[in-house]
């Protein structure tokens, strides 16, 4: 019944000895045993004597026996903790300073919107000076300077009232607004609706007769969950069109699911080495350790518990397919980043209808597994390309947790607290993706969040959550997501609230707050541990603490004649599979500071190589000095060290392959990063395109800000391009790099004059065009790759083609 039989199985043993469930190693790697108790925290007597101290309260064994005093000192975190516990405590001094600097900025607003209202504007053209030098930044207005300069003055609206009246989900009223003000908006069919953008579109429509331009403002969140499509867009319930399918037993054994325990286990490990990474809301200490045995030995119910391990080996069969599976299609020679199954018949569909099928017997619960459920099948569905059905997913388990919370608020300070909060802001950050797109209305789960901590996981961590932490750092990547989230959904709500008068000089407010939102949005990078941090115009590279390399650049061309390399038609490889195919390029890094490259010659194991130090953990291939640069005029003694560059754009490089996701978790914090500086500066785009006779000199750097951070995001650069099932929410780029497509079109076709200059001035001229060029050929191929499965690029690639000139079936 599973699609399972394709893949190699690992075998491992069941359970130990003492009855506890032993998660399959990772091939060729020494993992560390487990150790016996540890203190913690001696007492200041015992630390004294320099002894072991029992740890006993309120007195430990040695100070009983001396009848002294026993005082222990406040446990400090741990090493492997330390980043996670700043980012957190950063956030809190984040929240404090704009708290205070609240009504700071609301004064400000009614003082401009009183200036306005008294003195409208009647002659805005005669005021206007050409690209003049904007006034100097100064401290009058009472921000606080600090080491990086005025403190952002960013509107935060923490009250019940603030998300609900005029927030992230209202809808602009633009008919109460006058033509000489623009009123923010964040969905790409909001931004086609300009009348520019209309008038460039206009151009297009006869060469593309079958899409009507015309109503991509009001039809395009339909479009993005397949509504324009001639049949729905549906989870299918059967292998092939028209077959009749019997769903199995509600009650049976694994045994009548195809499954047994070595497929069990390597699913589970495939889910916990990949996707969990990028969505940490399951503990795999239990499942391993409970829910497996528990299933292998009862059987599957109608419980949640049968609906989450189906859910978990359906998702592992996605990740296996990513890995191994063939691309679902090729286009021009180059494979699909699609990879497993195909459009009709995705990889784990089976194992998921099983889920969903149990799924309906538990709508009633008010329980955290619920929450989980909802999650993963969320999960499963963008995995897949359902944007309609990741939307209800996501949904539910949005309203589970309130209603969770709501029934049972001693959860948030029970054992399960932390999967709570985990579950709670991963759905807050997919609510946040789907309301800033498309509009659709918040379910109220960010109205807790002043009662929801962050999560700080702290539950049960094995020596596999340690290896794939300490290779990825992904506490720190979800940590620093939900930091990021929040920073945008307070962008949002201020630009929302800000209509910016485009046609007269810059001596509103909304300029200096997009500048003050920048100067977060930087603060936010900088704050960033040195392990994740990178430097802004170098998208691709690795983070800044992963420099010292020895050699050329990853994806720089070498000869040499002892390194195997992969074409786009080799399978990669991951620490969950057991046997990856010959000649596969991989990186790894399961000892911290240590780089590597395997080429695999269809051994059954995989090789740790321990070589080339670096500071991160991040590896490298360990390439020689003797190994010559292509097409360098240099001498040897000359030859220039490129940087290296954890991402290309050059998407017919054989690709390098990360363990754990990693690659789609860097891409994906950074991407997200490049959008909120593209959203957020917007707005002067707008200004040059409708106004170029009221530009300022800070207006035309705005503009040039939004055009330099649409370029190149990593999340649709090699590898991570090759990996879109592991992408959450991939139809949110799918919109944007349409969007950002249509306005690459107009600067790069010369024919606004404005944008020419400030594409020649102010964004670097050649370089600049360029950069923009590869950028159009990564996310053209990007819709392209997706036109056949998800919904919203279907009519994207029509638009594409039409504008700049593609075969539509190429």
């Amino acid at each position: 019944m599973s699609d399972f039989a394709a893949y190699p199985v690992q075998t491992s043993s069941p359970a130990s000895s003492n009855g506890t469930v032993l998660p399959p190693s990772l091939p060729g790697t020494s993992l560390r045993k487990e150790r016996g108790a540890i203190a913690a925290q001696a007492c200041d007597t015992c630390r004294a004597r320099k002894q072991r101290c029992d740890e006993q309260r309120p007195k430990c064994g040695t100070c009983q026996r001396f009848n002294v005093e026993c005082h222990y000192r406040e446990p400090q975190p741990t090493k492997k903790d330390k980043t996670l516990v700043e980012i957190l405590d950063r956030l809190k001094v984040l929240d404090v300073l704009n708290v205070l600097e609240n009504k700071i900025d609301h004064l400000s607003w009614r003082m401009d919107h009183l200036v306005a209202t008294c003195h409208p504007n009647t002659n805005s053209t005669t005021t206007a000076t050409h690209l003049a030098p904007p006034p100097p930044l100064t401290t009058s207005t009472g921000h606080s300077v600090g080491i990086h300069g005025v403190r952002p003055a960013v509107e935060h609206y923490h009250s019940s009232e603030g998300l609900s009246n005029g927030g992230p989900h209202a809808l602009p009223n633009i008919a109460s607004l006058t033509e000489d003000h623009y009123q923010y908006v964040s969905a790409v069919h909001q931004m086609l609706a300009w009348p520019a953008i209309q008038g460039h579109l206009a151009t297009i429509q006869p060469k593309c007769p079958t899409r009507n331009l015309k109503s991509v403002a009001t039809d395009g969140p339909a479009m993005a969950l397949g509504a324009h499509l001639p049949m729905d867009h549906t989870i299918p319930i059967s292998v092939q069109t028209g077959e009749d399918y019997n769903l199995g037993p509600v009650s049976a054994p694994i045994s009548a699911f195809g499954l047994d325990w070595d497929i069990m286990q390597t699913l589970s490990k495939a889910y916990f080495d990949t996707i969990s990474l990028l969505h940490p809301i399951l503990d795999r200490h239990i499942f391993l350790t409970q829910t497996l045995p528990t299933l292998f030995k009862n059987g599957v119910d109608h419980r949640l518990q049968s609906t989450i391990a189906f859910l978990v080996f359906a998702l592992g069969e996605v990740a296996l397919g990513n890995y191994r599976g063939a691309p679902i299609n090729a286009h021009g020679g180059r494979l699909s980043g699609m990879r497993g199954g195909s459009k009709s018949h995705p990889p784990g569909i089976m194992l998921f209808n099983e889920a969903r099928k149990r799924l309906g017997f538990s709508v009633a619960e008010t329980s955290l597994e619920m929450v989980q459920a909802y999650t993963l099948a969320s999960t499963y569905c963008a995995t897949c390309s359902y944007p309609m059905g990741f939307w209800k997913m996501i949904r539910e388990a949005s309203l589970a947790c309130q209603s969770l919370i709501m029934i049972n608020p001693g959860v948030l300070s029970s054992p399960q607290a932390d999967l709570l909060r985990r579950a709670f802001w991963h759905c807050a950050v997919m609510e946040t993706c789907l309301n800033l797109e498309l509009g659709f209305p918040l379910t109220g789960l960010e109205k807790m969040e002043n009662v929801v901590s962050l999560p700080d996981f702290s539950t049960s961590f094995t020596d596999y959550d340690y290896v794939s932490n300490q290779e990825t750092q992904y506490q720190e990547h979800f940590a620093s997501q939900i930091a990021l989230r929040r920073l945008l959904v307070e962008f949002h709500g201020t630009l929302s609230r800000s209509p910016y008068n485009t046609t007269a000089p810059s001596t509103s407010s909304t300029p200096n707050k997009i500048r003050h939102m920048a100067t977060d949005l930087e603060r936010w990078r900088s704050y960033l541990p040195s392990n994740l941090q990178w430097q802004e115009d170098t998208p691709g590279a690795f983070p800044s603490s992963a420099t010292a390399y020895d050699g050329p650049s990853i994806y720089s061309p070498v000869t040499t004649a002892t390194a195997t390399t992969t074409t786009n038609s080799t399978p990669a490889v991951s620490p969950m599979l057991p046997t990856p195919q010959a000649g596969t390029t991989f990186m790894s890094s399961v000892s911290p500071g240590v780089s590597s490259r395997v080429s695999m010659a269809g051994s059954g194991v995989m090789p740790q190589a321990l070589a080339n130090v670096t500071a991160s953990g991040l590896r490298s291939p360990p390439m020689s000095h003797q190994q010559p640069i292509l097409n360098s005029g240099l001498g040897p003694q000359h030859q220039p060290v490129p940087q290296p560059q954890m991402f290309t754009a050059d998407l017919d490089a054989p690709p390098i392959r990360y363990p754990y996701a990693h690659d789609v978790q860097v891409a994906l914090l950074r991407s997200r990063y490049y959008y909120a500086r593209y959203l957020i500066h917007r707005p002067f785009l707008y200004k040059a395109l409708h106004h170029p006779d009221a530009m300022m000199q800070e207006d035309a750097i705005g503009a040039a800000e939004c055009l330099k951070a649409s370029l190149k995001w990593p999340i649709a650069m090699s590898p991570s391009s090759l990996q879109k099932r592991f992408v959450p929410c991939p139809f949110f780029f799918t919109q944007n790099f349409f969007g950002i497509l249509v306005l690459l079109h107009l600067v790069l076709s010369d024919k606004v004059p404005i944008l020419t200059k400030i594409k020649d001035t102010l964004c670097g001229g050649e370089r600049f065009e360029l950069e923009a060029k590869k950028t159009v050929e990564l996310y053209v191929d990007w819709i392209r790759d997706l036109k056949d499965v998800e919904p919203s690029a279907v009519w994207d690639w029509d638009v594409v083609c039409a504008m700049y000139g593609l075969e539509r079936n190429g």
